[in-house]
């Protein structure tokens, strides 16, 4: 997979063959349950924190922590699929600005007795990463100004800010018809919200889950909500 690098990106930390504590698959009596499953990690940078005038942790990235977080997301419960563990490091990176673009390799061994390695490997280029972060809370106030009803509200229990946006619509038939438009709306962007209805009454909640708050990826959701609701 060819991955689109940022301008500055010359210089890279690797990790490889890290085994994660883990519980993925499901599995019958007679298949071949997985004994290992090992991660690569690539970490693509400025060569500004690799190439330092001063010796110092300041001047480098500490991706200590970031590996500590990667060991909690691998033990946090079961995972169906390599996949969903792959997503959840991909928004952990996210989480660090000094990364700017990353690449994540997850396989599992063995696959028939005593043999094969199967993997799954993503790309994740610096666009792509930038959608996936926090937004800071000065964007987020710039943000609310291009969206239309909305308001920025907190999950009960979690704690973590999602967008939000009521209707009253004129029938059932309307709200059923606007329910399945953002539902249709949500597929294609592959991006989920809570849609809960009550008669003619619509309410859409929208945050990242995997990043457990606001993303670029929700604006743009609620924007294309928005034009929904503007069309004849």
């Amino acid at each position: 997979m060819n991955t689109q690098l940022p301008a500055s990106q010359q210089a890279c930390i690797e990790l490889r063959d890290l085994r994660l504590n883990t519980n993925i698959g499901t599995y019958g009596p007679h298949d071949v349950v997985p004994d290992a499953h090992m991660l690569d990690l690539t970490l693509w940078l400025s060569p500004t924190r690799v190439l330092i005038a001063q010796d110092g942790m300041s001047h480098v990235f500490d991706y200590d922590p970031l590996v500590a977080e990667i060991d909690r997301l691998a033990a946090d419960g079961h995972y169906e699929t390599q996949e969903h563990l792959i997503t959840r490091i991909v928004h952990a990176c996210a989480a660090y600005r000094e990364i700017e673009a990353v690449d994540v390799g997850l396989c599992k061994s063995p696959v028939r007795q005593g043999s094969g390695l199967l993997g799954v490997r993503v790309s994740v280029d610096a666009h792509t990463l930038n959608t996936l972060r926090h937004i800071e809370s000065t964007d987020v106030q710039e943000a609310m100004t291009a969206l239309s009803g909305w308001t920025l509200n907190t999950r009960p229990q979690h704690h973590t800010s999602c967008l939000s946006k009521s209707w009253t619509l004129p029938s059932f038939e309307a709200a059923v018809a606007r329910f399945n438009q953002i539902t249709q709306l949500a597929q294609t962007q592959d991006h989920h919200p809570e849609v809960l209805s009550s008669y003619t009454q619509l309410q859409v909640r929208i945050w990242t889950h995997d990043a457990a708050g606001l993303t670029h990826k929700d604006f743009t959701l609620a924007q294309a909500i928005d034009q929904l609701s503007t069309a004849p």
